[in-house]
């Protein structure tokens, strides 16, 4: 792994872009959580960048224009939600997949507590929270790959 800041690290044999590999920005507070996600991404022949909250993701957003996100939901400081609602508010067209471990958030602003995630990932939630897919914590590999597969395949975000 390279890393390109305190906050960023890219997995990956190539550079980031090179080859027309997709180019996966994976968000979550716990670094081994993400780096372990990069890793299973990385095998796959995806360049994966690793971001340590929503405020680096931005920065990433920014700078290497992934073509897929996988965020956590539940982050301190700019949450997964935040991120996918800055994403919209800034025009990035870039599908997300949002991850979770718990059933519902309570968040401190207007927003009213939502159900974020339910046992089978339904697409009621994903469609409320912007994202195309939903993955509850603990998943599997044959998921997460599938997940990944599936929206980079369709490239929009769900609304």
């Amino acid at each position: 792994m390279a890393k390109l800041n305190s906050n960023l690290i890219l997995t990956s044999g190539a550079t980031a872009g090179e080859g027309g590999r997709a180019q996966i920005l994976v968000v979550d507070d716990d670094r081994a959580y993400c780096e372990t996600i990069a890793r299973c991404l990385a095998q796959r022949g995806y360049d994966v960048v690793c971001a340590d909250g929503g405020e680096a993701a931005t920065e990433a957003v920014a700078e290497q224009r992934p073509d897929l996100i996988v965020t956590d939901v539940m982050m301190p400081g700019m949450d997964g939600i935040d991120l996918i609602n800055w994403l919209h508010d800034n025009a990035f067209d870039i599908p997300v997949i949002a991850i979770s471990g718990e059933g519902v958030a309570e968040r401190d602003d207007e927003m009213p507590a939502m159900q974020l995630c339910d046992r089978t990932g339904g697409r009621a939630t994903a469609v409320a929270l912007g994202a195309v897919s939903v993955l509850q914590k603990p998943f599997g590999r044959t998921t997460l790959e599938g997940a990944v597969a599936q929206a980079l395949t369709h490239g929009v975000i769900v609304h």
